[in-house]
């Protein structure tokens, strides 16, 4: 994790040298030095995607399987991915608005992703209106699956609609096209993406650690408060406590 982190930084660094130094402005574009943005928009829209996938297969396999870390990984998963929607969102919104003017144009990309983040913003309001554990786990995987679901149609295909892609300022088919970068562009989006998914991995391994953290702390609170020194928590399987190991006599053998 801490590796995967400071590679992250030393990336950031470098692509942020790079854009600025080594990549030339795009001619093609209305404002040719703006286009140096793409460094960044590009590969955080594709991390934000697979994350998003990613919380949608261990949401698929926490209802499958019951694991109460399947729902920790699809939430990491997918608090990792809206994170870099939000990154998405506004280097997007500083493109349009050195291109096209101003920032927000309703325009189809827009408006698709924007409506994207927006379900995974609910996600986020579902999970933390329900208490109980097992229940919130249950109905956020439920809904992170339909909510992965929707990924590839607001995405990649709802957009590339010929009735929206004739009234879209969104340039299309960046990266599939050959002409569509030339190859100081396309080196520094390759660097972009191995920054990206390094952090994008950072970040979710350090806030998996987190869940597991948290659960422990909720199992030892509760042992605490309802005096049961072998009740074991349903997060992350603690091990029982031997007898009497909270300052209590206890006559009866710990139970497995």
């Amino acid at each position: 994790m801490r590796l995967a982190l400071w590679l992250a930084g030393v990336g950031m660094l470098a692509l942020t040298v790079l854009a600025f130094t080594w990549v030339p402005p795009a001619q093609d574009f209305r404002d040719p030095g703006s286009a140096r943005i793409i460094l960044f928009h590009v590969p955080a829209a594709i991390t934000c995607t697979l994350c998003f996938l990613a919380g949608g297969f261990f949401g698929w396999r926490y209802l499958r399987r019951r694991d109460p870390m399947d729902d920790s990984r699809a939430a990491a998963a997918n608090e990792v991915g809206l994170t870099f929607g939000v990154i998405t969102l506004l280097t997007g919104m500083v493109f349009a608005a050195m291109q096209w003017g101003k920032p927000w144009h309703w325009d189809p990309r827009q408006t698709s992703f924007l409506l994207q983040l927006m379900i995974y913003a609910a996600y986020f309001a579902l999970r933390s209106s329900v208490e109980d554990d097992r229940r919130r786990a249950a109905v956020s995987s439920g809904y992170t699956v339909f909510a992965a679901l929707t990924v590839p149609l607001l995405v990649f295909i709802l957009p590339r609609l010929p009735m929206f892609q004739e009234v879209s300022l969104h340039p299309s088919n960046v990266m599939a096209s050959k002409q569509g970068l030339d190859w100081f562009y396309r080196t520094g989006v390759y660097l972009g993406f191995a920054t990206y998914w390094l952090l994008a991995f950072g970040l979710y391994r350090m806030r998996t650690a987190t869940f597991a953290l948290e659960a422990k702390l909720y199992e030892l609170a509760d042992r605490l408060e309802h005096q049961h020194p072998h009740r074991v928590g349903w997060h992350l399987r603690v091990p029982a406590v031997a007898a009497g190991a909270d300052g209590e006599a206890s006559e009866t053998p710990a139970r497995p």
